[in-house]
């Protein structure tokens, strides 16, 4: 197992995450930064830990959903918010892992420990002529791949050690070079020197996001994330992909609770049972996501249920397609879910990164002499 993450208790509620898969053509503010600033400050005010901005680099259908660069949308979200979490996806298809860890070493200093990665590896062919990359995007191992590219991202990451910054005026120092270290990696795919030309995340190493697009990517996710969306479409389904998950996690000697599991679900909020019954009649059942229906302490109390049997440890939400039914669950929804136990901040004693509000230990620098403090 290459993960350094350390999973801590959390106290409080579940985790909430929001996962945004980019707005409709015809949505004439598809590309404005208004519309990016709206919806992640109504996510913060809700209390979410979490905004998932996931990417696809290709075009397919009539009407394709359109996404700005999640990096660029997130580096402008980051200025206009105070505690939420912001996950990039990233295809390790197409990337090259020094890219990677610079850009996301980049994000977690421009947000103060606030970036995450959600890390993909999707060689579609489609996406893999934009790139000019057909033969190498599809290894015959995608798991292999991406755990050797992940492996050389934080290795990157760990290749300034936290104190290598000396500043010192009176010796004229600026750095220690002792602490500055290439990592010289040759493997089976990737031949990377180093060292990285950021300075280390705040957060050491940035918290390793998985929104699953089959079960495929299971096992590979269950040795590296620490949170985990799994593709399921209905109650069963999340019990299985959990209990899959953690299995898997235990025989690559993680803790139990490794890592965190988010139930996708597309909330669709009734102001009464008897339109609560209505909305179950009309609305389809979807692979990826399970419809949550009902009144909002209905909702709320079907999730509780959930995390309190241990299914999942926090939702990642999916809006509905339908005007009014997003503001509802933040308006409505969390507030209800807030009375069982705290969410967002509050949940984490308002921990200062995302590491914190995710309840993981901050991990030392693999040439660090000294462990480091653990340090929300």
């Amino acid at each position: 197992m290459s993960s350094t993450s350390v999973s801590l208790p959390r106290a409080g509620g579940p985790l909430l995450a929001y996962l945004h898969r980019g707005a409709e053509p015809s949505i004439e503010t598809a590309f404005a930064g208004s519309l990016l600033t709206s919806l992640a400050l109504e996510v913060e005010r809700a209390g979410f830990d979490l905004l998932v901005l996931d990417d696809e680099p290709r075009v397919e259908g009539a009407a394709p959903r359109v996404r700005l660069d999640p990096f660029t949308a997130a580096s402008f979200i980051a200025t206009r918010t105070r505690h939420l979490g912001l996950a990039v996806t990233a295809d390790a298809a197409y990337y090259e892992p020094f890219n990677l860890a610079r850009l996301t070493a980049s994000l977690d200093h421009i947000t103060h420990g606030r970036a995450a990665l959600n890390l993909v590896h999707d060689p579609a062919r489609a996406a893999a002529v934009n790139f000019g990359v057909r033969d190498r995007a599809a290894p015959a191992d995608p798991g292999r791949h991406a755990r050797e590219f992940l492996h050389v991202v934080r290795a990157l990451w760990d290749s300034w050690e936290d104190d290598a910054f000396l500043r010192d005026k009176a010796s004229g120092r600026f750095v220690d070079g002792a602490k500055i270290h290439a990592i010289a990696h040759r493997g089976e795919h990737f031949q990377v020197q180093g060292p990285l030309n950021v300075a280390r995340p705040p957060q050491g190493q940035l918290p390793l996001v998985h929104v699953e697009r089959s079960p495929a990517s299971r096992p590979w996710a269950a040795a590296e994330a620490d949170v985990v969306v799994v593709a399921a479409g209905d109650e069963g389904g999340v019990r299985e992909a959990g209990q899959a998950l953690r299995a898997l996690a235990v025989r690559e000697g993680r803790a139990a609770n490794s890592p965190r599991v988010l139930a996708p679900i597309v909330p669709w909020v009734a102001d009464t049972p008897d339109e609560a019954r209505r909305l179950r009649a009309r609305v389809a059942s979807r692979p990826d996501a399970v419809a949550a229906i009902g009144t909002p302490d209905e909702i709320a109390a079907t999730l509780q249920a959930w995390v309190a049997r241990g299914l999942a440890d926090g939702f990642a939400v999916l809006p509905a397609p339908e005007a009014g039914q997003w503001p509802r669950f933040a308006e409505q929804v969390v507030p209800a879910l807030a009375r069982c136990g705290p969410i967002g901040p509050a949940a984490a004693g308002f921990a200062p990164t995302l590491r914190g509000r995710l309840g993981l230990a901050r991990p030392a620098n693999r040439h660090a002499s000294l462990a480091q403090p653990v340090n929300g």
